[in-house]
């Protein structure tokens, strides 16, 4: 029998792991990228001129994307000796802390990336010609994820992967 989801449909949009879907494809380009070039320069003897600044990019965006699927999952590297002798009220104080603490930071990594977009945004890459808006636009938007998950963590039902 399946599980009813009895969550707002809202709360369910939130909840979709978006920045996993991103990432997965982010890999997933950078993975054919890398492919394509190995191939043509050690069978055809040739290579591209902008496949090494694509997969530079794309493994950018993999790792911002991935701080959010951190924030979602609670898998973030941290010590947590202190949380083993700290008893439940504190412990959960704590975590409220760390929380705020992550969260501010996030939030302001976020804001700086959209400030510098307008001022660098118009540069094009090198290689590619891209505009480096698409760079730091992933910048924020990885760091925007974070901030949403931490903030959808603490809301009443909330469920942790």
């Amino acid at each position: 029998m399946e599980e009813r989801d009895d969550r707002p449909v809202l709360r369910r949009l939130l909840d979709f792991p978006v920045e996993d879907v991103l990432g997965v494809l982010a890999l997933l380009a950078a993975f054919a990228v890398m492919s394509v070039q190995v191939f043509l320069r050690y069978v055809l003897n040739d290579s591209l001129i902008w496949s090494e600044e694509a997969a530079r990019y794309l493994l950018v965006a993999i790792a911002f994307l991935g701080c959010a699927t951190g924030c979602r999952k609670a898998c973030h590297i941290r010590i947590d000796a202190i949380d083993l002798v700290l008893p439940e009220r504190a412990r959960r104080a704590l975590a409220w802390a760390v929380d705020a603490i992550v969260l501010g930071y996030v939030g302001y990594v976020a804001w700086l990336a959209i400030e510098i977009i307008p001022i660098l945004g118009r540069q094009p890459s090198t290689a590619m010609r891209m505009p480096m808006w698409i760079a730091y636009g992933v910048i924020a938007l990885g760091f925007a994820l974070a901030a949403l998950r931490i903030v959808l963590a603490r809301l009443p039902g909330a469920r942790r992967e």
